[in-house]
């Protein structure tokens, strides 16, 4: 009897590492798929300033102001678009989710650099193209019912960009 309950407990704990480490999984991929979701966006926003060599080859946001081309690009609002993507709750510098009251998950770190294509490049095959590389940290407490275990923090790169299809 004692070993029956014992091995009962022992696969409850199983079950509940287990179960700990798929909601870890589940979030992290979500707010991954969410977050490049946010720049993709956010370089699709800049389609409309890019300027039109894309019949050359390249394409690169630029507007022409008096003689002089100078860039047209900006990072956007990705941490509005990450709270419309993911219903979070904006606190400073970072997005919290919640869920009766409880923390969830905090996005903090974000960090987004727009590269711009070159203007009228000598070889538009090998330049850059009109990118936005970005990345934020994601941090998820631990709910195995210990308090002293510290939570799951990771960095998540992301990288997407605007490639003419014709």
């Amino acid at each position: 009897m004692v070993a029956a309950i014992g091995t009962t407990f022992v696969l409850l704990i199983f079950l509940s590492a287990i179960s700990e480490v798929l909601r870890l999984q589940i979030i992290a991929h979500k707010t991954r798929d969410a977050v490049q979701a946010a720049v993709t966006e956010t370089c699709e926003s800049n389609y409309a300033g890019i300027y039109d060599g894309v019949r050359e080859g390249y394409s690169g946001g630029y507007k022409l102001e008096g003689n002089e081309w100078i860039q047209n690009i900006s990072a956007g609002d990705v941490y509005g678009r990450i709270d419309d993507q993911l219903g979070t709750q904006q606190q400073g510098d970072s997005c919290i989710k919640l869920s009766e009251g409880k923390e969830v998950y905090k996005l903090s770190g974000l960090t987004a650099q727009m590269t711009n294509a070159p203007f009228a490049p000598n070889d538009p095959d090998n330049e850059n193209k009109l990118t936005c590389t970005a990345g934020i940290d994601l941090e998820v407490p631990l709910y195995l019912g210990w308090q002293g275990i510290p939570p799951m923090h990771v960095r998540i790169p992301i990288k997407s960009g605007y490639t003419p299809k014709f």
